[in-house]
């Protein structure tokens, strides 16, 4: 499949855009790392990373769910997709067919919502297709993404379903993350116990 074939999958995340259109610097970021009653299958010991937009809303990507699949296996006959052979993660239940991405660089490369000072969430289509065509060093791709209304991801934490943590970007690029969510719940534990 050529980039036009990619071009088709990106288009899907286009309703991403909808969800906040003023996607730009968000206000607060970090880690949610779920507490382990959160009984929410697509959040069962996630670990996300978060950003807020300026109407409440947050957006963010689950850092700990590689998929078996690549975007190289699944476009296997584009030229342009076959050196991203890293695991596509599983970023959220929000748009489960489109592709994001998060990345690091000094400034992006078109619309992207800020996490920390160099990282960034990357959700609409033009922006990953620039990035599919000059990638960064450290950038790994997002199958759906996370989303809480305005409002709403507050409620969640206030009812006590996650702990809180500073971003820290190499979290985002872990070779293995399979023990990160028990990494972080035990720092998290930690954090709390000493307040």
């Amino acid at each position: 499949m050529t980039l036009r074939g990619a071009r088709l999958l990106l288009c899907a995340s286009a309703a991403a855009l909808a969800h906040g259109a003023a996607l730009a610097q968000a206000p607060d970021a970090g880690l949610l790392v779920a507490k382990p009653h959160l009984v929410d299958p697509n959040f069962r010991e996630a670990v996300v990373l978060v950003a807020g937009t300026p109407d409440g809303a947050a957006v963010g990507v689950i850092i700990n769910r590689p998929t078996r699949q690549s975007l190289a296996d699944i476009l296997p006959g584009s030229p342009a997709l076959a050196r991203f052979t890293e695991p596509l993660y599983f970023g959220g239940p929000v748009t489960a067919g489109g592709l994001f991405a998060v990345f690091r660089a000094a400034e992006p490369p078109g619309e992207a919502v800020r996490v920390a000072d160099d990282l960034w969430i990357a959700l609409d289509p033009a922006t990953i297709e620039r990035l599919v065509r000059a990638p960064p060093a450290k950038l790994r791709f997002f199958v759906g993404y996370s989303g809480w209304s305005p409002g709403q991801l507050q409620a969640e934490l206030a009812s006590g379903a996650w702990w809180t943590l500073p971003v820290d970007p190499e979290h985002a690029f872990r070779a293995d993350p399979s023990d990160l969510w028990e990494e972080l719940a035990n720092r998290a534990r930690a954090v709390t116990a000493s307040r």
